[in-house]
C-alpha cells in the first residue's frame, strides 16, 4: 500500500513542479473596452503618468528599463496609423544618436506599419525601440516596445508574451 502511495504522490509532485511554471507565466490580466493583454510577471500598469488614459494611452513599466506602450484611437474621430507613426518617429528620432532604422510591417499577428530603430540614446546606452500601428473596425492601435539592448535580450520572452496576449478588440 506504502508503494502504490508514494507512486501516486510523486507522479502529483512531477506535475505540479511541471504545471506551476505555467500558471506563474503572466501577472496581470489587463481588459479594457479597447484591448486586452496578460503581463509578464515584475511588469505593471503605470497609472501615475499625466498622459495616462485607461482605455487609450496606456504605459507598462517592466523589469530594468523595459517599456511597453499602448495608443488606441478611433478612425472614426480622425486617428490614423500614418499620422500616429509619423509623431512616434519624428519624437524618438530626436533622442538618437548612430540610429539605424528599419521598416517593418508584423507585429506579432497584426499587419500594418511600423518600424524598429536601434541607436544610443543620450550618446550613450544603446537602446532598441520598436513601434508599430495597425487598424482594427473603428480602432487604430499603436504599441509601443523599448529597452536598452542588454534588457530587450534580457527580457526577450516577457516581450514575446505580450506580444501573444495582446488583443485589439
Amino acid at each position: 500500500m506504502k508503494t502504490i502511495k508514494h507512486k501516486y504522490v510523486k507522479k502529483i509532485a512531477v506535475c505540479l513542479l511541471l504545471f506551476i511554471p505555467c500558471l506563474l507565466v503572466f501577472s496581470a490580466e489587463i481588459d479594457r473596452k479597447t484591448f486586452s493583454i496578460s503581463l509578464p510577471d515584475k511588469w505593471a500598469e503605470d497609472t501615475k503618468d499625466d498622459m495616462y488614459s485607461p482605455d487609450s494611452f496606456i504605459f507598462f513599466d517592466g523589469p530594468e528599463s523595459c517599456l511597453f506602450t499602448v495608443m488606441v484611437g478611433k478612425k472614426s474621430a480622425g486617428a490614423s496609423v500614418d499620422d500616429l507613426l509619423k509623431n512616434q518617429i519624428d519624437s524618438i528620432k530626436k533622442k538618437f544618436t548612430d540610429e539605424k532604422i528599419a521598416k517593418i510591417t508584423k507585429w506579432s499577428r497584426f499587419d500594418g506599419k511600423g518600424f524598429k530603430i536601434e541607436g544610443k540614446i543620450q550618446g550613450i546606452f544603446i537602446t532598441r525601440f520598436t513601434v508599430f500601428g495597425f487598424e482594427k473596425g473603428d480602432y487604430v492601435c499603436l504599441v509601443e516596445e523599448s529597452a536598452t539592448l542588454g534588457d530587450y535580450k534580457t527580457y526577450a520572452n516577457d516581450f514575446e508574451k505580450i506580444r501573444q496576449s495582446f488583443k485589439l478588440k
